[in-house]
């Protein structure tokens, strides 16, 4: 469904933070990656969804070859991409943080009811809360409203990068509930975390980033029975 090939990348010239890393996510599953700080995870996820042009390699979703394609024009394909950094509107509703989802379709008036009213669905305690602002919310719950403002463009992919990034365990289990409870709706998701416990445990295939190159990937089932062992060579200990 979505592929990434031989991508060469970075920020100057002289230096590619991505060195030929491939990925390839499949429909209805999820898809973790997973590294230390400075293997490019991020990066890899700003060159598929548009905010940096590779200098090399491929992008493709569905088929369609998206290198290099702005980032703006991904949302009209059905790609929700949910940055790490927190991006609710602080000082507005929740509602109107679900409405803001509905840009690109902005003027369709019964089309963004009918999202609002499928999205209240699959987030109840976001209905409960719609009238409340935003920035009242704890720190799981706003990750959870930027998810579900991306449902509002009924995407088939969700790319996550590190959605649990300094929330408190409990807290975070919630977020990584939401997401497996969305891939059994049937969505597909690309998630990039260094949970790696938790990315393994809700992932159907993981991917192991190093130093901007891919180090090892495999099945679930492959991670979990081999674990400890990957990690401490991953972490050469």
């Amino acid at each position: 469904m979505l592929s990434a090939h031989n991508i060469v990348a970075g920020y100057v010239d002289e230096i590619d933070i991505l060195q030929k890393v491939s990925v390839d996510v499949e429909q209805n599953k999820i898809t973790s990656i997973i590294g230390p700080n400075g293997s490019g995870k991020s990066t890899l996820m700003r060159v598929i969804c548009g905010f940096l042009t590779p200098k090399s390699g491929q992008v493709l979703w569905d088929g369609t070859d998206l290198t290099g394609r702005p980032s703006h024009g991904m949302a009209e394909l059905g790609i929700c991409y949910l940055p790490q950094e927190r991006t609710v509107f602080a000082h507005l509703t929740v509602e109107q943080n679900l409405r803001l989802g509905a840009w690109t379709f902005r003027r369709e008036k019964a089309r963004i009811g009918a999202e609002l009213q499928r999205v209240y669905e699959l987030f109840p305690l976001m209905r409960e809360r719609r009238k409340s602002k935003a920035g009242d919310l704890s720190g799981g719950m706003q990750k959870i409203l930027e998810i579900a403002r991306g449902m509002m463009i009924k995407p088939q992919i969700l790319i996550c990068d590190e959605p649990t990034v300094g929330l408190a365990p409990i807290i975070a289990k919630e977020v990584y509930d939401t997401i497996e409870r969305l891939k059994l709706d049937g969505l597909t998701i690309l998630l990039v975390d260094q949970n790696v416990r938790e990315a393994i445990r809700v992932g159907d295939f993981v991917y192991v980033l190093e130093v901007g190159q891919n180090k090892i990937s495999g099945t679930k089932a492959e991670f979990e029975t081999n674990l400890h062992d990957m990690i401490k060579d991953w972490l050469q200990i």
